[in-house]
């Protein structure tokens, strides 16, 4: 299984599309049995999902991302970790002790959804 941690500074990056690079764990179980830095490619629109999938990313572990990224993804069948912060190495190993968590907060949703009353047919 291949994870992608998108990464800037050590640091789990604020937004997956303008992260520095990517740091890519081969993980057997809960062993890393190698890694790998992919640069993140100049930014083009839809461009990511598809970049990552041919470099059989499995997981994308990232702080914030949109929702055509997210499913993108979904559909290409990577799965997504998203509202992540934290340093590379403790979020990794939250990751391999299967405690990390994803809020699946997506960028773009900054919209409440409030009802104003209209649920009251119970």
């Amino acid at each position: 299984m291949r994870i992608a941690l998108a990464v800037d500074n050590n640091m789990i990056t604020e937004h997956f599309g303008h992260c520095e690079y990517f740091v890519v764990y081969d993980v057997e179980g809960k062993d890393v049995s190698g890694s790998e830095i992919i640069k993140n490619p100049p930014h083009q629109r839809g461009f990511l999902p598809k970049f990552l999938k041919d470099n059989n990313i499995d997981v994308i572990i990232t702080g914030n991302m949109g929702k055509m990224a997210v499913n993108n993804l979904k559909d290409l069948g990577v799965e997504c970790y998203l509202g992540v912060t934290g340093n590379m190495i403790d979020v990794l190993n939250s990751y391999l002790d299967g405690t990390l968590v994803s809020n699946d907060e997506i960028c773009e949703q900054h919209m409440h959804h409030s009802h104003h009353g209209h649920d009251h047919e119970h």
